[in-house]
């Protein structure tokens, strides 16, 4: 190789580890390295649609977020084809309805959600009354739309960005999802 090309293939060889570096260096500094591993696949999905048939006899859809065939909330609906995803508003209590496939066992008693935030803080985001809590006690099975059992609860995501929520049945952990919060 000549000289020019020697120097053009080690600039663009300096470069390339550069950005490579700063890359890493922002996912690792911005977003904790446990909430970044999950980012990749993990963020907001659709995981699946519930076909419902609503009160007037027409066929509708619930989107729920989460892990199919395990763990969703209830994010959407509408008309089958037509439902819509709605927001989820940081400092806006809202009201979520949980859906969960398993074994008696694995989906019923001390229900809890820890919500970690961007910056790795954990935060109780179940609401009960005017108050945060890290659980609801002894949850009790209750198939719905099709799910094994069903929680409805109210949340509260105090900021906006990715939200890893850890949920825990009877201090086990069931599963985990990785959210989007936005601002109003």
């Amino acid at each position: 190789m000549n000289n020019l090309t020697t120097r053009l293939l080690l600039n663009f060889i300096i470069t390339l580890a550069i950005s490579l570096c700063i890359a890493i260096f922002i996912t690792f500094q911005v977003i904790p390295s446990h909430i970044a591993k999950q980012i990749s696949n993990n963020v907001q999905k659709i995981a699946q649609s519930v076909e419902v048939t609503f009160g007037v006899g027409t066929k509708g859809e619930f989107l729920l977020i989460g892990e199919e065939g395990k763990v969703g909330f209830l994010v959407g609906s509408g008309k089958k084809g037509e439902a819509v995803e709605e927001k989820i508003i940081a400092n806006k209590v809202n009201k979520y309805m949980w859906h969960f496939w398993g074994d008696k066992d694995s989906i019923s008693g001390d229900f809890k959600v820890v919500g970690t935030d961007k910056e790795g803080k954990e935060h109780p985001v179940l609401v009960s009354g005017n108050d945060t809590v890290w659980q609801y006690s002894n949850t009790s099975i209750s198939p719905n739309n099709g799910a094994d059992s069903h929680i409805p609860s109210n949340m509260l995501f105090p900021t906006s960005g990715l939200w890893k929520l850890e949920i825990y049945f009877n201090d086990k952990l069931f599963d985990e999802i990785v959210i989007n919060v936005e601002d109003s």
